[in-house]
């Protein structure tokens, strides 16, 4: 996935005297399709807009390297969800706790740090089928805020060897 996923867009609204209030009256925010204008602040007096992307199905990847059973070489794996908002107003104010990247926030996952050390060189799809396995149930490791996430695909590439310095 490229660009940003989920708020497209944010302006926080500034006061109508301010000298900069003339590019934001020229400029607004529009929402485009597959897209939903969210408003922060007093519903009589907003203070921010932002254009939250509300397509289904887009696809977020996370990257991890796991170890091979020797330690020797590691494998590299790259997981990629499908997430969908359901609740625009809900994802804002998570962006606005901390919880701004889904992509960040799903390369976070712990668990797959379990199966470091477990499969041997050449195991590639025991190795899938594992991690596959430990997702499936439960995708996310923890709440997104407004936010479905379902696994799509796991992908292990072939095992290389971990760089040694000869030095």
């Amino acid at each position: 996935m490229t660009g940003r996923y989920p708020v497209v867009r944010h302006r926080e609204l500034r006061p109508a005297f301010r000298w900069s209030a003339w590019r934001e009256r020229r400029g607004p925010l529009a929402a485009g399709e597959g897209e939903v204008l969210v408003r922060t602040g007093p519903d009589e007096r907003p203070v921010a807009v932002s254009v939250v992307d509300v397509r289904p199905g887009v696809p977020v990847c996370a990257e991890w390297q796991l170890s091979t059973a020797d330690r020797a070489a590691h494998f590299p794996v790259r997981i990629t969800f499908r997430c969908t908002v359901v609740d625009a107003v809900a994802v804002v104010a998570g962006r606005l706790a901390g919880s701004w990247s889904p992509g960040w926030f799903l390369a976070r996952d712990p668990r797959p740090a379990r199966l470091h050390g477990v499969h041997p060189e050449g195991d590639e799809e025991g190795l899938r089928r594992a991690l596959t396995a430990l997702l499936t149930s439960r995708p996310a490791h923890g709440e997104l805020p407004g936010i479905r996430v379902e696994l799509d695909r796991v992908e292990v590439g072939c095992a290389y060897p971990n760089d040694v310095d000869e030095a």
